[in-house]
């Protein structure tokens, strides 16, 4: 059977528990991987994917400099099976040898080298979840981030349109009711009259 190219969506947080999940996405069929990893894997995929430059190389990035040097560059990522939720991984280097990886790590050296990830279609068959079919990021309680309203021509216009009808005296009225004190509600008229911190009253 023929691999199929995964694109490395992003890291989610699952709660509760903020476990970090991995998303992979055939885009094609629309069908999901989602792979558990640990901290530190979810640290280094985040900051392949953001081209962070570190002051000295991380673990996947020597691994990957390392072949580079030795002649056998990673020319790809593969993740040839799946076995109760955990998958196995492969790099297949340019000599034609695989060497055996965790998913996550074979990820982020894939990221690091700017390689492929492929999966098998038996992976994707077993373990793939149809992004068609409900709400995936609800059923896994998946964390999403918090997304900005989108501003188009068409909200500034009404904006525009709302500051035109506004006046200064508009917004002298508005911080006028926002500064009034509230009611005093005391019931007794002579509280007040006399107040101890003025000098006059004090005792000699």
């Amino acid at each position: 059977m023929a691999d199929i190219v995964m694109k490395v969506l992003e890291i989610r947080i699952v709660l509760p528990g903020n476990q970090p999940i991995l998303l992979l996405l055939h885009q094609d069929s629309q069908r999901l991987l989602r792979l558990w990893i640990g901290p530190s894997e979810g640290t280094a995929i985040g900051l392949a994917q953001q081209g962070v430059d570190t002051p000295r190389p991380t673990t996947h990035q020597l691994l990957v400099e390392a072949l580079e040097t030795a002649g056998d560059p990673i020319e790809a990522v593969r993740i040839a099976k799946v076995d109760d939720e955990v998958f196995y991984a492969e790099l297949m280097l340019a000599s034609g040898k695989a060497v055996d990886a965790r998913a996550s790590d074979a990820v982020a050296a894939a990221l690091f080298a700017g390689v492929s990830v492929y999966a098998s279609e038996d992976v994707l068959d077993s373990a793939g979840i149809d992004l068609t079919e409900g709400d995936i990021a609800a059923e896994l309680n998946i964390e999403t981030p918090e997304t900005q309203t989108e501003i188009t021509e068409e909200s500034l216009d009404d904006f525009r349109e709302f500051l035109k009808d506004l006046s200064p005296e508009d917004f002298l009225k508005s911080g006028e009711q926002q500064q009034t004190p509230p009611p005093f509600e005391d019931d007794d008229p002579d509280n007040g009259t006399e107040d101890n911190d003025d000098p006059g009253s004090s005792e000699k």
